[in-house]
């Protein structure tokens, strides 16, 4: 018999490419948001937004908007991991 279980905690890793820096990684509750791990991630990073450039995170390659749920992302799974893309 096969069980789904959801999971209350995500552990979350986000990479960044283009630096030196180790990854941010982190346990989030499931209904964190895509927007709320990036910004935390930009500031591990020390990257911000400016006129140039925007930061966005990147899952299984797709592009993830702000309001998606790391429940959502991880489904049965009880971790996720991103790219921090600089635009």
């Amino acid at each position: 018999m096969s069980e789904h279980r959801e999971h209350e905690h995500i552990h979350v890793r986000v990479s960044f490419p283009i630096t030196s820096k180790g990854p941010y990684e982190h346990e989030d509750a499931a209904d964190t948001t895509v927007g709320e791990v990036l910004s935390a991630a930009m500031k591990h990073f020390e990257v911000e937004d400016d006129s140039q450039f925007t930061y966005v995170l990147s899952f299984d390659g797709e592009e993830q908007t702000a309001d998606v749920t790391l429940r959502t992302l991880a489904g049965e799974h009880d971790h996720v991991h991103f790219t921090l893309i600089k635009k």
